[in-house]
């Protein structure tokens, strides 16, 4: 069995629609970033299948899921950044008809990031046949998501390896997008809540281990250059 088959966790309903954008020191003045994902980014709350919170599944506490670990060490280099968190799960379910779900992260657009993290495909059908497809609509996606202000975009492969990383792959290298290796993470077991939750797709999603690696290596990808 891939890793990825053991994540369970259905892609739909992990929020509610009007909930699938909110942000970390709105009225901050500094730099302004856009990370976008799925579950491991933010899911809510889901009592059947053991999931209790509203962050990033499963840190054992929202300051431990990789966005806001990820924002603590941003703020270190860029005081009083901005943080629109988006979730996507809609996008990656839907992305055949990407044009027609755009719509509904026209928030996201209109935040006027500086810098656009992408961190998704999880959810996404897991067909290699699909990747020419899937770039155009990721790309589609990122170019929607940029709007006229970001100058920094970052993709990440999946935390369970996925037949589209490749794809991702292929489109970081044609768009001169910033790359993230995960899929190592998704197969050691210590990266990963094994043993804390009954549900197998919860447990199978990044602990607090894994949600830290996550964090480390899109900030040492966004910090490469200074």
């Amino acid at each position: 069995m891939e890793q990825i088959e053991k994540n369970t966790v259905k892609a739909e309903n992990q929020l509610k629609r009007n909930q699938y954008i909110t942000y970390i020191n709105p009225n901050g003045k500094g730099k302004r970033f856009l990370v976008v994902g799925n579950s491991i980014t933010r899911h809510g709350v889901k009592h059947d299948i053991g999931w209790h919170n509203d962050w990033g599944m499963a840190a054992s506490e929202m300051e431990r899921d990789y966005v806001h670990i990820l924002y603590r060490a941003l703020c270190e280099r860029y005081p009083d950044a901005v943080m629109c968190i988006t979730q996507v799960a809609t996008w990656e379910r839907e992305f055949k008809n990407g044009t027609a779900v755009l719509p509904t992260f026209d928030e996201a657009r209109a935040f006027g990031a500086d810098t656009l993290v992408m961190r998704l495909v999880e959810n996404c059908p897991n067909n290699a046949e699909d990747t020419p497809l899937f770039k155009e609509k990721y790309v589609e996606f990122i170019r929607y998501l940029q709007g006229d202000t970001v100058t920094q975009t970052l993709v990440t492969t999946g935390f369970w390896r996925h037949r589209l990383d490749e794809g991702i792959r292929e489109c970081a290298a044609e768009n001169g997008y910033t790359l993230v290796e995960l899929g190592d993470l998704g197969e050691d077991t210590s990266m990963k809540a094994i043993g804390l939750f009954e549900h197998e797709g919860v447990a199978n999603h990044p602990g607090d281990k894994g949600m830290q690696a996550i964090a480390d290596r899109v900030l040492a990808a966004l910090t490469k250059k200074e």
